[in-house]
């Protein structure tokens, strides 16, 4: 059998560049990254290597460690397919964590993952568990399963298979699998919203809005939020729910 290494290498590179994102502006060690995605060191400096003389990886400040580099940033500004869906989604989200005090993101897809695009919070400290760039793999958490509930059954299948040993891995304090998720999937096309009841953080479930778009120039996104589990009764989340469209709706 002939082995792609084209193919291997490029899927490494990325592998990388979706790893260094992670660990931000101190950067991972050759070590970690080996480790991490489970190929040799040689083979992991040669990747580093060439995404370091494109610009898309360079030295941290820590001695022996990697980060994104300038390029990545660079290149993301020349392709803003999502800036005019933001612009139009911002007042509405900006009103409704006003009046509800929940942080607001917007969550739209990239291949199989979710990735928060934009962040609306009252809150004047670094949010710690979710920010702008964040992914998780589609399925996991409210707005990932809105966005899921946008799409055609033959790709929701494709995802949720392609997924299904990622949503066991992912860190969570009930039992999450393939299954799970596509009965919340399934859940959320009834219902027309995703519900998390608590999945993946202590006494935390979350809501999401799924924003599907005629347009093939535009992704579809949702609109998601978290809010403390013991408030999330069914009253109480269709009205909220009615406040998150009444706020969002009217801007598209």
């Amino acid at each position: 059998m002939v082995t792609n290494n084209s193919s291997s290498n490029a899927s490494r590179a990325l592998d990388i560049l979706l790893l260094l994102g992670d660990y931000g502006e101190d950067g991972a060690s050759l070590a970690e990254i080996s480790k991490s995605l489970d190929v040799t060191k040689p083979a992991a400096h040669r990747t580093l290597t060439a995404l370091t003389e494109q610009g898309f990886a360079e030295a941290a400040e820590r001695y022996g460690h990697y980060r994104l580099g300038s390029a990545i940033f660079l290149l993301a500004q020349r392709q803003q397919r999502l800036t005019p869906q933001i612009k139009k989604l911002h007042p509405g989200m900006t009103e409704f964590t006003k009046r509800t005090g929940y942080t607001t993101y917007i969550i739209a897809q990239s291949g199989f993952d979710a990735v928060c695009a934009e962040m609306i919070s009252r809150s004047i400290l670094p949010q710690q568990q979710f920010g702008i760039g964040e992914r998780m793999p589609l399925g996991i958490a409210a707005g990932s399963v809105a966005l899921m509930a946008t799409l055609p059954e033959a790709e929701r299948e494709a995802i949720l298979e392609a997924n299904a040993e990622r949503y066991c891995r992912y860190p969570a304090v009930r039992h999450v699998d393939v299954n799970v998720v596509r009965q919340q999937v399934d859940e959320a096309l009834e219902r027309g919203y995703a519900i998390n009841m608590g999945y993946y953080l202590p006494g935390v479930g979350g809501l999401g809005l799924p924003l599907p778009t005629q347009n093939p120039f535009r992704v579809n996104v949702a609109i998601s939020f978290n809010m403390p589990l013991e408030n999330m009764q069914e009253d109480l989340i269709n009205r909220i729910m009615e406040e998150l469209k009444q706020a969002i709706l009217p801007t598209l």
